[in-house]
């Protein structure tokens, strides 16, 4: 059966207390999904506070699902992580990020985003994924299908997934995304 490695957890564990730290995620929001050894995939478990995530927080999962039970439930973004891993070779790590000024683009919508365009363009392509209801195979498919090309996929009114070589490269490009966003709001006379 498969297991995560002491060093796995730590890894994983440290990407949240940074995402956590740097607002990417707050309270229960925001997940993680990383490539572990053959098919298995690392994600987190619905619930899991990123800046204290433990072993119990992780879900190993593999192409038909859960690998083993530890009581707890994948979280909704689990499809998303996934399909992303799956349509995106070059992917290590896909990350749910929902800090305050890529959420608050992610309501301002498309025209806002395309209106940026030179802000992002240095993100590694950032596409703009119309309203979904979250944790359905429509959404996963709908953001997998733009991450083939993409590096970042801002779902209206929810969001952004990043995908990374490694958790590391995903966060660093999700920290990129967050200082684009918060400038949009700045160039735009939003107070910031």
């Amino acid at each position: 059966m498969a297991s995560i490695k002491a060093k796995e957890v730590e890894a994983l564990a440290a990407a949240g207390r940074r995402m956590y730290d740097g607002g990417l995620a707050s309270g229960t929001t925001g997940a993680i999904g990383t490539r572990l050894s053959g098919e298995i995939v690392a994600v987190t478990a619905a619930g899991t506070r990123l800046g204290f995530l433990g072993r119990g927080d992780i879900l190993l999962m593999n192409g038909a699902g859960p690998v083993g039970q530890n009581g707890r439930e994948p979280a909704r973004e689990t499809a998303i992580i996934r399909a992303v891993l799956a349509a995106q070779p070059e992917a290590g790590s896909v990350i749910r990020v929902s800090s305050p000024f890529t959420t608050a683009l992610a309501h301002r919508g498309r025209k806002t985003i395309e209106r940026s365009a030179g802000l992002l363009e240095d993100l590694g392509g950032v596409v703009f994924v119309p309203y979904y209801r979250p944790g359905t195979a429509g959404l996963a498919g709908a953001v997998s299908e733009v991450l083939r090309s993409n590096r970042i996929a801002i779902i209206e009114e929810q969001g952004a997934v990043v995908w990374g070589t490694d958790i590391q490269d995903a966060i660093d490009h999700a920290e990129n995304l967050q200082a684009a966003a918060r400038v949009i709001f700045i160039l735009d006379g939003k107070e910031v």
